[in-house]
């Protein structure tokens, strides 16, 4: 019996830069809260992009409670729209799906977990694809937006 070879979809393909191992340095208000591992990897079929961040080994003591990590991730596309769509899971129990855009050096990601909580996630690609400098912010309307924490990618 012979693989069936998968062909990759053009617009899952601008998420290749993505594709590898990271640094990720969180911080709040410029404290940092700590640095993690985060790794993305196709699924065999290249139609899904995986991410997985690993929980630090020290965290600052006032994110000990509410750190979500270890977080995992599926990124995927509706070719019919044109749309991104990621799957979120996080140590807290968490379970989110996000609206993502991914495009001309910027990465967005935003959904809304309940009534009068909307989260983006706001990022810049640098530095030919080796540096990711990102903020999750919240929202009771959806209008109005309040810093979360700042996140850094830099590419091993």
């Amino acid at each position: 019996m012979t693989a069936t070879q998968h062909q990759p979809n053009q617009q899952l393909q601008s998420l290749n830069i993505l594709v590898g191992a990271w640094d990720m340095h969180a911080s709040i208000d410029g404290q940092p809260m700590g640095q993690s591992t985060a790794t993305f990897g196709w699924h065999d079929s290249r139609g899904i992009l995986f991410m997985h961040v690993d929980p630090p080994e020290a965290i600052a003591p006032q994110w000990q409670e509410s750190s979500p990590l270890p977080i995992d991730a599926a990124i995927g596309l509706d070719d019919h729209s044109g749309t991104f769509a990621v799957l979120y899971a996080d140590a807290r129990g968490v379970c989110r799906i996000y609206q993502m855009s991914f495009h001309n050096g910027r990465w967005e990601m935003t959904g809304q977990a309940g009534p009068g909580f909307y989260q983006r996630f706001q990022a810049g690609i640098h530095d030919d694809g080796h540096l990711i400098t990102a903020r999750w912010d919240g929202s009771s309307d959806g209008e109005t937006w309040k810093p979360d924490f700042d996140v850094t990618y830099t590419k091993r």
